[in-house]
């Protein structure tokens, strides 16, 4: 993708190199723990649309769906954990849609990305500092702290309360992007 200033509306299609990471991380009262997205899962392309504005690109499609079964948490028991609090059965899916980009400043080497997550048909909107190198491919990263009770999301609690996960989370990318 070019960053010239333009009205039109336009499109592209990417995909994601296989050594590209999701993770979301978390913690308890005891130990720290992460879940971590199953990349092979993106094996399709996805079509992006998008236009460019002078300081800033708005996206029109630009939406990657996570299963929430392709989510590792490290063991039988924390997946099937992971799976309840998200009520897979009922909302099998995070929905991530980038909105807009637009740069902090001319020397900084970070953008602004505004995103909108959706979590059990809840969405919120959040803008974040991301880190972009341009080369051969384009890799993205950054770290984006929520609270789980913005999507009416309980923090579990284990062996009779003694064990409580912290409601505050953070979901760490590194994605190799590829115009295909």
């Amino acid at each position: 993708m070019s960053l010239k200033a333009n009205e039109e509306t336009s499109e592209t299609t990417v995909s994601f190199s296989s050594d590209s990471y999701l993770k979301i991380n978390g913690k308890t009262n005891v130990s720290k723990f992460n879940c971590s997205f199953n990349i092979q899962a993106f094996s399709n392309e996805i079509k992006i649309g998008y236009k460019e504005l002078e300081n800033s690109i708005q996206f029109n499609s630009a939406t990657i769906q996570l299963p929430n079964i392709e989510f590792h948490c490290g063991g039988k028991a924390i997946n099937k954990d992971f799976r309840k609090l998200l009520r897979t059965d009922e909302y099998p899916k995070i929905t991530l849609s980038l909105k807009e980009i637009s740069k902090q400043n001319e020397t900084s080497e970070f953008i602004n990305a505004t995103l909108s997550i959706t979590i059990c048909n809840i969405s919120k909107d959040y803008k974040i500092p991301v880190k972009i190198i341009k080369g051969n491919e384009i890799y993205v990263q950054g770290l984006l702290p929520i609270n789980i009770t913005d999507f009416n999301l309980e923090a579990p609690k284990k062996m009779l309360g003694m064990v409580k996960v912290s409601p505050e989370i953070e979901i760490e990318f590194a994605l190799k992007i590829n115009e295909v």
